[in-house]
């Protein structure tokens, strides 16, 4: 009797087994699919960030541009209403890229940054 009880325990062991296999089975295939969600989710997004950097660098040149144009025109606007000021002034050499050193309007130089 113990003999037939051990070995309907030793035939329901792998029975057990491989019920257990098969669900393990079909929990790797739920992960897998997931993973593969996640790749995909992942590439999307690092192409959302490339997208996203590229219309960031469009707008910072775009602003910059629209920087520069705007002190160009702010110090083309001063020059006229200091010619109007001191009427006879020579404004001719001044512009926004040169500076005064020793009392004479010379280029600026380039920064070292």
């Amino acid at each position: 009797m113990e003999r037939e009880q051990t070995l309907g325990k030793t035939e329901v062991a792998p029975a057990d087994k491989t019920d257990e296999c098969s669900w393990l089975t079909g929990e790797n295939a739920t992960i897998q699919s997931k993973v593969q969600e996640l790749i995909a989710t992942l590439a999307s997004k690092d192409q959302e960030m490339v997208t996203q950097a590229t219309n960031f660098k469009v707008a910072e040149e775009k602003l910059n541009v629209e920087a520069a144009t705007g002190f160009a025109d702010g110090f083309a606007e001063a020059l006229v209403q200091e010619a109007c000021a001191n009427p006879g002034i020579d404004v001719f050499g001044c512009n926004p890229l040169n500076e005064v050193v020793d009392g004479k309007i010379v280029p600026l130089e380039a920064s070292e940054e």
